[in-house]
């Protein structure tokens, strides 16, 4: 679907959903958005009992497409692209997903993951949420990041924008499973069979919606956020990404010296 950048396919009774642009590092196009969207769709329509997401190439996802983020997704995205709105359906899903991650799960790729009911990675995974250096949020990292590992480290690993290794993930919980790069992919269709050939669909439906109710995400923040961003900050960061050069923020911390304004956290909103 949508060009092959996701490929659908069922095992038995497991929906797997293949990111397929390699060749960008899977990152999250348009296309990829709408295409894993799709693939909802279909696995809601083919009655599979769970879901696992992987990856074709070497790196599971380098984060949300640069080009896309300067052409309106920092400002005004259509709702079917946006890859917040589709990380919200995601974890919403009533059925388990599963992401078996091997390579970078970096930015938006480490969001999906965050989205994700469960993941399996492989011991050469590593996580990392650089957003911060190129001058714009993990917005659904902000709001999911600290529910898993805690509100100290995720403040933490999105303020410095560190790299995590995949032992280290387990440690901290940010992943369920750790196991060698060729098992990953059964690993994660093995995990999402031995859960839904021992329940019933109503119940595991009930405990989903439960857990996510007593943790209660304001998903209309997670989308608007990205305003919150001055816009001269992020064009900044987004244009020396694309330039492959150090980005040059010194001048909006003088102008924050010069008009500190408030200083409030409460001037946001």
């Amino acid at each position: 679907m949508n060009g092959n950048k996701v490929l659908y396919e069922r095992r038995g009774a497991i929906a797997l959903v293949t990111l397929n642009d390699p060749d960008r590092r899977n990152a999250l196009s348009r296309e990829i958005v709408r295409g894993l969207s799709g693939a909802l769709d279909a696995a809601s329509s083919d009655g599979v009992r769970a879901a696992v997401i992987a990856a074709a190439g070497p790196v599971f996802c380098a984060g949300a497409n640069i080009d896309d983020l300067r052409d309106g997704w920092m400002e005004v995205p259509d709702s079917a692209e946006d890859p917040a709105a589709l990380f919200k359906r995601i974890a919403g899903f009533d059925r388990p997903v599963v992401a078996a991650v091997h390579g970078a799960a970096v930015g938006g790729g480490m969001e999906l993951t965050l989205a994700c009911d469960l993941v399996v990675a492989a011991g050469s995974a590593w996580f990392a949420m650089p957003e911060l250096g190129h001058g714009v949020i993990p917005n659904t990292g902000l709001a999911l990041l600290a529910r898993v590992v805690g509100s100290r480290r995720a403040s933490e690993l999105i303020l410095t924008q560190r790299r995590v290794s995949a032992d280290e993930a387990l440690n901290i919980g940010l992943v369920n499973q750790v196991v060698p790069a060729d098992e990953v992919l059964d690993s994660a269709l093995s995990l999402a069979g031995q859960i839904v050939e021992s329940v019933p669909p109503g119940a595991l439906k009930a405990a989903k919606w439960n857990l996510h109710a007593h943790a209660a995400i304001d998903w209309s923040r997670v989308l608007r956020s990205p305003l919150d961003v001055p816009k001269r900050e992020w064009q900044e960061g987004l244009d020396a990404f694309t330039q492959k050069r150090a980005p040059e923020y010194g001048r909006f911390w003088e102008e924050i010296k010069e008009n500190p304004g408030t200083g409030n956290l409460e001037r946001i909103g």
